[in-house]
């Protein structure tokens, strides 16, 4: 028995029809003619657009936690999520919702490499800013009773810098005097210099530790006053026979006819080269908020302590190797650092607005402050204010300002808040990467929950043409791809 033939052809035609239907529902959801596309994930594991939290030894399973919230909880730092981008944008706006239980800071940002070392951060919440003794005002908060006027009249020690940029002192030196100061720093370190009678002059001992045999390391030095590029040079060091350390080699840098201001000599090197002294007829120069005082094995049988001025209030410290191992002191307070590949931590409490002594007798530590380091008493400035971090005390020391483009979050019921960042695509992304930081939160037992990210994607409204145009390009990405 045939079938009639006017319901053989739409049986033929049905299946051909649905398959249209459903590309076609699919291009309008990847490619929606508002030019909106809008990705949510409860933390749930569910959905195909957002991925849960990472690594999962600082963030619990996505799901139904034990006290009956749906989401995912927090309890080290940093952690990251993937999105997968729906298609070619040109923003991404994120929304989270989260809860944070003992921890008093957080920051958020886009991350676009692997090594999670090219971020873009930006503020997301603090405990401090938030509370009736701040107000917002132009260019950050002030405290209450403070004219707005001190983001820009302060003095560089009342303010504080939260992942933004400070005018810089617009300073100039008379009759230096070379001096020279023997050290052993490693790797890459920013120095910050006021000439003198218009000119700086450094000369920096430098060498390789050579750990791989006949391979030349290349060092990067830049001079910048604020974001202009003053001298960028590139130096390189001769590998050897063997693997024994280089000879130390001086390198100057002299210019002249400069500007009043603040002057930062940016030296970019890996861990394998040692600066081991520097010569300057500047008075005044510090280095931060990095330092990582090396050792001399190989270099010298004497043990060179690390020592330095600093108005940090705050350091943390890591050795990497036993003979690291030691006290350190930061004014009246000490730690010991008993273990090795171990952050620890350095808080001030008192009220001393001077610099104070940091001593590291054995070197061999790297430290991250939240001010500056000076090498002499007499040398020590501010070139910046200091940067606010979570173990900042606003009121104790004395910040009557902070620089910053922090937004306040929008408050909603049961200690949960929420936080928006609008991101630039250029259209080309298959996936972003961010993070989430809650410094110390280990340290205080804490935790962040998160209950919800949202991301929407959005572009100029297009044309019929400018869509089909767009349809194209993407088709284009996708074989580029392939």
């Amino acid at each position: 028995m045939s079938i009639p033939r006017y319901i053989a052809v739409p049986l033929l035609i049905l299946p051909w029809v649905l398959a249209l239907a459903v590309l076609a529902w699919m291009v309008i959801q990847r490619f929606p003619p508002n030019s909106t596309f809008v990705a949510s994930s409860a933390l749930d594991g569910q959905s195909i657009f957002i991925n849960p939290f990472l690594p999962a030894e600082r963030a619990n399973s996505p799901g139904v936690q034990s006290d009956g919230w749906v989401g995912q909880r927090i309890t080290d730092d940093p952690v990251y999520f993937t999105a997968r981008v729906p298609g070619p944008y040109k923003s991404a706006e994120v929304e989270i919702e989260y809860r944070p239980m003992r921890q008093p800071f957080l920051e958020f940002g886009r991350v676009f490499d692997l090594a999670s070392q090219d971020l873009d951060i930006s503020p997301m919440f603090s405990t401090e800013l938030q509370t009736a003794d701040w107000i917002a005002a132009a260019g950050g908060f002030v405290r209450t009773g403070t004219s707005a006027s001190t983001l820009q009249t302060a003095k560089t020690n009342e303010l504080a810098l939260w992942r933004a940029k400070s005018v810089m002192p617009l300073s100039m030196d008379h009759g230096g005097v070379l001096r020279e100061i023997k050290l052993s720093l490693r790797g890459a370190h920013d120095f910050y210099f006021i000439p003198v009678d218009g000119a700086l002059d450094v000369t920096l001992g430098i060498q390789d530790s050579n750990r791989k045999q006949l391979k030349t390391t290349v060092v990067g030095i830049r001079v910048l006053r604020g974001s202009d590029e003053i001298k960028t040079q590139a130096l390189q060091t001769s590998g050897r026979q063997d693997t024994k350390m280089g000879e130390v080699f001086f390198h100057r840098i002299n210019l002249k006819d400069l500007e009043p201001g603040v002057y930062r000599l940016a030296f970019q090197a890996d861990d394998d080269v040692f600066i081991r002294s520097i010569k300057t007829t500047s008075r005044h120069w510090v280095v931060g908020p990095r330092l990582n005082f090396g050792d001399t094995v190989g270099y010298s049988e004497a043990i060179l302590s690390g020592r330095a001025w600093t108005n940090s209030r705050h350091l943390t410290l890591e050795t990497l190797h036993a003979e690291g191992l030691q006290t350190v002191g930061l004014g009246s307070v000490k730690i010991a650092i008993a273990r090795t590949h171990q952050i620890f931590r350095l808080d001030r409490t008192d009220d001393v607005p001077a610099p104070v002594e940091l001593s590291v007798p054995l070197s061999d530590m790297r430290l991250v402050g939240d001010g500056w380091f000076a090498f002499s008493p007499g040398a020590f400035f501010e070139p910046y204010p200091k940067r606010l971090t979570d173990a900042t005390d606003l009121k104790l020391e004395k910040i009557f300002a902070v620089i910053t483009d922090f937004k306040l979050p929008e408050k909603l019921a049961d200690g949960w808040w929420r936080s928006h960042f609008t991101y630039a695509l250029n259209g080309t992304e298959d996936g972003l990467r961010f993070v989430l930081s809650a410094p110390g939160i280990a340290d205080r037992a804490g935790a962040v929950d998160v209950r919800r990210i949202s991301i929407t994607y959005g572009r100029e409204p297009l044309s019929l043409k400018q869509w089909l145009s767009l349809l194209r390009q993407e088709a284009a990405n996708v074989w580029h791809r392939l």
